[in-house]
């Protein structure tokens, strides 16, 4: 990669912005720049960084999907009270990844058919699915025990911790994707502007359902991971998880116009989040300053992506 594309990267203020954060933490915290605090980021980072994969092209669309952490719940709850009913391990998984795109075909088909705003749509969802958890499990947890189950969050191969192999893995994937496929360079073209998609002779109805449905499948995924991670499915899994990964998409230079987006960007947006939390945490800073931080962070992100977004116009 010469050094004029490396320039033109989108997320390069963000990695440059990351190594200074961590310069800053390893000066301020003794403990910050050790290999097991490091993969400790990682771990953190990892369901987030598996979510903004399909957040990443759901915003490249145009669109948003604020249901993410209710899909994660009611996923996992599911998965959770078929384990309960004796299913095996691994049709309780399926259903639990087949729960998850179904939201999103429900999600996809109130916004692409009945032309429903799709903040209200997802919020709506956000709503529905978890108020469906709650009835489910009449707002009790579940543990899972099953040992498939703790490999996937919490095992370990070669060192490094399963769910960042699982987050590395869909990074690869959907950049590839992204790049190279039919799919990919149709919702590039569909955020772009969905009328010139559809006068190409794209589907653009059919193109973002398939959008939501393969987000809301990997938000069952996203709830394998988070329920191995803390031992347990209960309704109150994921709460306020799709703010976290539409910061993480948005730092890794994805515009809320559409249009434009880095699958690597927003795994380094993950990460970036991850080590802000890890980092404040070690310097002791109150919970409270540590959510201000993150907002003013995302905010700074934001007004790059506007002031970058009315260079572009006026150069044209």
């Amino acid at each position: 990669m010469n050094l004029k594309r490396i320039k033109s990267l989108d997320f390069l203020p963000l990695v440059l912005a990351y190594i200074l954060i961590i310069v800053f933490f390893s000066l301020a915290s003794p403990y910050f720049f050790r290999m097991s605090n490091f993969l400790n980021i990682a771990l953190y980072a990892a369901n987030i960084g598996v979510l903004a994969c399909t957040m990443t092209l759901v915003i490249i669309s145009g669109n948003i999907d604020l249901s993410v952490g209710a899909v994660i719940s009611l996923s996992g709850v599911v998965m959770g009270l078929l384990l309960q009913k004796g299913l095996s391990i691994w049709l309780a998984m399926l259903a639990c990844l087949a729960v998850g795109a179904l939201t999103g075909l429900y999600n996809g088909f109130l916004i692409a058919k009945l032309k429903i705003n799709a903040f209200i749509t997802t919020l709506a969802g956000m709503q529905m699915f978890r108020g469906l958890a709650y009835i489910l499990t009449s707002g009790k947890a579940i543990t899972l025990s099953d040992p498939v189950i703790k490999a996937i969050g919490r095992g370990y191969s070669l060192g490094i911790p399963n769910a960042v192999w699982i987050m590395l893995v869909m990074v690869v994937l959907f950049s590839l994707l992204l790049k190279y496929s039919a799919f990919g360079r149709r919702v590039l073209v569909i955020g772009g502007n969905p009328h010139v998609a559809f006068l190409s002779g794209i589907n653009v109805k059919k193109n973002i359902i398939g959008i939501y449905v393969l987000n809301g499948l990997v938000g069952g995924l996203g709830a394998l991971i988070f329920c191995s991670q803390i031992g347990s499915a209960m309704p109150q899994n994921g709460v306020g998880m799709e703010f976290t990964v539409i910061s993480a998409v948005i730092l890794g230079g994805a515009s809320l116009s559409g249009g434009k987006g880095s699958i690597v960007g927003a795994m380094f947006g993950a990460l970036l989040l991850g080590t802000l939390d890890n980092g404040m945490v070690m310097m002791d800073i109150q919970t409270y300053w540590q959510d201000v931080i993150v907002g003013l962070v995302l905010i700074f992100a934001v007004l790059l992506d506007v002031v970058k977004n009315r260079k572009t116009v006026f150069a044209r």
